[in-house]
């Protein structure tokens, strides 16, 4: 299992993920970034939060950029 850290990012914001994640591989953490994303939505509407240019970056241990999850990205409409 190698560690994730799902960090957020906004045009003027950054939240890093100080504890992270275990995943078996890349494509599981990525699931992993966009489910937390859709839970980071689903607050946002019930708080009445903005998502505009909220973003989940997937970094792995080693610090690589796996992928960066928008916000938006996740909805459907």
């Amino acid at each position: 299992m190698v560690r994730y850290f799902f960090n957020v990012r906004g045009h003027d914001t950054f939240d890093p993920d100080n504890e992270g994640w275990e995943f078996p591989d890349h494509a599981a953490a990525i699931r992993g970034g966009e489910a937390a994303a859709k839970d980071m939505v689903m607050e946002a509407v019930y708080g009445d939060g903005a998502i505009d240019s909220l973003q989940i970056e997937v970094v792995a241990a080693d610090g690589e950029l796996i992928a960066v999850v928008p916000l938006k990205s996740v909805i459907r409409v």
